[in-house]
């Protein structure tokens, strides 16, 4: 009796329920901008939005896509910038559920990314050391690029039916840098930092799992 207890004790320990496959689109939007909005008094206004759907096993294509506007009024400068981004890929779901027809997932995923932009400057102000300031100076109005590569990790929880929260870790490299004679971009839509070829990022979304 002793042994049949113990053996099922083991078997109760060590079961794993399959993860409920999920149907139709999960389809979010990214949050990670609205604080930055009012901590910024709106000088940087963003919004993105995400798909994902099951493709096989523990494997969900994904895509997502945003736009960014800065504009930044110094003494010194004006600076306006406005772009979109994509980024298209797939993610891996590490996670052994506990729960039965549980949709909540901890993953790992790649992206390929890439971002088209316009920037420029006006008003802009040059102290000078050894002869006069200059002032009035403008940055032409240009169009710019960048790709990239990002490494993710993240996770989907289910906090009521169909709606999720999720959070994403990530690391980007820059793959081709944008290209400008005059300046270099403040601010790359879905990228960030344009002076880093490194950056590392979160990002927070609420999604909701749209069945067919």
């Amino acid at each position: 009796m002793l042994l049949c207890v113990s053996a099922l004790c083991k078997a109760q320990d060590t079961l794993r329920f399959p993860i409920n496959e999920m149907k139709g689109v999960r389809i979010g939007i990214d949050v990670s901008d609205v604080p930055f909005m009012f901590i910024d008094n709106f000088e940087r206004i963003g919004f993105g939005v995400t798909a994902d759907a099951h493709i096989k096993g523990n494997f969900f294509g994904t895509a997502e896509a945003g736009w960014l506007k800065v504009d930044l009024d110094r003494s010194d400068f004006r600076y306006r910038s406005e772009g979109y981004y994509g980024r298209v890929g797939a993610d891996y779901n590490m996670l052994k559920s506990r729960r039965p027809f549980s949709n909540d997932i901890v993953y790992a995923g790649g992206r390929y990314c890439f971002s088209t932009f316009n920037h420029q400057a006006d008003n802009v102000h040059v102290p000078g050391h050894f002869w006069q300031n200059a002032s009035g100076l403008s940055i032409p109005k240009n169009r710019l690029s960048a790709h990239w590569a990002e490494i993710l990790l993240g996770v989907k929880a289910e906090v009521l039916t169909n709606l999720y929260v999720s959070m994403t870790f990530r690391l980007k490299f820059m793959l081709i840098s944008p290209k400008d004679n005059y300046s270099t971009p403040h601010l790359i839509p879905g990228y960030g930092n344009g002076g880093e070829s490194f950056v590392i990022g979160i990002n927070y979304f609420l999604s909701y799992n749209v069945q067919f």
